[in-house]
């Protein structure tokens, strides 16, 4: 198990990597992680050497190898978290395009040089459609070439879509088929993971009678809290969630880079909490991810948030997860938004009809192509599985 304290190595003797793992909606808990270093550690930010990622922890990547705002990221996260809601079949609905939305974004916000600030410092973690291998992309040629990096890294089969997207000339899919933690087995490598396990920061969780399994080098202990977080990956919860994950991320970052010494800055306001709860695992004498807070799923209301007393977000997250909480429930529960709702579960299929002929018509004209491509990656795939089958006997 890796400890909180990284052989008691120091950031000015040490060059660090970080890593992060593919989690879909929960890279909630990644701008919670980003904030406080962004806050309290920019000498380390700085000097990490290498800062690698597969799908949403390579969006992550990008964001912290960019320096980009904490908080307009996570605005964007809630925005797209909105989007994935708002249709009838929420992330599902045909009509919800999720590498379209990340484009949008990535397009608006990355910096135009964004491609020199990641080349030979980002990892993008990719999947090869052809034979399954794990490929690193870390040197972009333009920012369009780093979107589209990102973009291939993020395409999960079939909930994205049925048509891997390419990055020169070749198709990728998600990296995290293949290798959701880049440098994991490296020393210097601090893993971060939404999932409790046993990445450096992680939530704490109890795991059944001590299980865990390691999804492509990504430890995650089997409970019901993982369970949960899975399902919240592919379908996001609402900002008053989003938001405590978030706090739970800028918890355990805090809580691991205070024990490894990496802090620089302290916010007065808003240190007596998390200093109260770094002196109680101390004088309890126990590792420090053992006495995390006892994570809930089921949070409703705003107020449970912005009042709880243990609540350390910064005043400008506070504000986003805000400013999202009134736009998405300020109408919650009217008779006018409950018969709009029936309406549209009546209308669904019609409606699904419809996008999709309007997906083909996008389609038609690489649909050629396409095909070609579709026959060649199941081609490749029935020969391997035809070679591993036989090379074992």
């Amino acid at each position: 198990m890796r400890g909180i304290v990284l052989k008691n190595m120091r950031v000015s003797s040490t060059e660090w990597n970080i890593s992060f793992a593919g989690c879909g909606f929960l890279m909630a808990y990644y701008c919670g992680v980003y904030s406080c270093l962004f806050e309290r550690a920019p000498s380390f930010l700085d000097g990490v050497k290498k800062i690698c990622g597969a799908s949403s922890g390579a969006l992550m990547g990008a964001i912290v190898a960019c320096k980009m705002s904490p908080a307009k990221s996570c605005q964007n996260l809630l925005e797209m978290s909105r989007e994935a809601r708002k249709g009838t079949l929420g992330a599902v609905h045909p009509s919800f395009n999720l590498l379209n939305i990340v484009r949008t974004f990535l397009i608006r916000d990355l910096p135009d040089n964004a491609h020199l600030l990641t080349t030979g410092r980002l990892c993008v973690s990719l999947t090869r459609v052809s034979d399954g291998t794990n490929v690193l992309v870390s040197e972009f040629d333009s920012k369009e070439d780093l979107i589209q990096a990102l973009v291939c890294s993020c395409f999960y089969p079939l909930y994205c879509g049925v048509v891997p997207p390419s990055y020169h000339g070749i198709r990728y899919v998600d990296g995290a088929l293949s290798d959701n933690m880049p440098y994991s087995n490296l020393s210097n490598t601090i893993t971060v993971s939404p999932f409790s396990g046993e990445s450096d920061i992680s939530p704490y969780g109890n795991p059944f009678n001590f299980h865990e399994i390691h999804y492509n080098n990504v430890s995650i202990h089997i409970n019901f809290i993982n369970a949960y977080r899975v399902v919240v990956a592919f379908f996001p919860p609402g900002p008053e969630v989003m938001a405590e994950m978030y706090q739970n991320g800028y918890e355990d970052a805090f809580l691991f880079f205070k024990g490894n010494e990496f802090l620089e800055f302290h916010s007065p306001l808003r240190e007596l909490t998390l200093t109260n709860k770094w002196d109680h695992f101390q004088s309890s004498g126990r590792h420090i991810k053992e006495n995390k807070r006892t994570e809930d799923p089921d949070i409703t209301g705003w107020s449970k948030v912005t009042e709880h007393s243990k609540n350390i977000l910064p005043e400008s997250i506070n504000e986003v997860f805000h400013e999202a909480y009134m736009k998405e429930y300020e109408k919650r529960g009217s008779f006018s938004v409950k018969f709009v709702s029936f309406i549209m579960w009546c209308i669904l299929p019609g409606e699904m009809v419809y996008i999709i002929l309007l997906r083909f018509i996008d389609w038609s004209p690489q649909i050629w192509s396409n095909m070609v491509s579709i026959c060649k990656m199941t081609t490749e795939g029935i020969r391997s599985v035809w070679k591993r089958t036989f090379s074992r006997t």
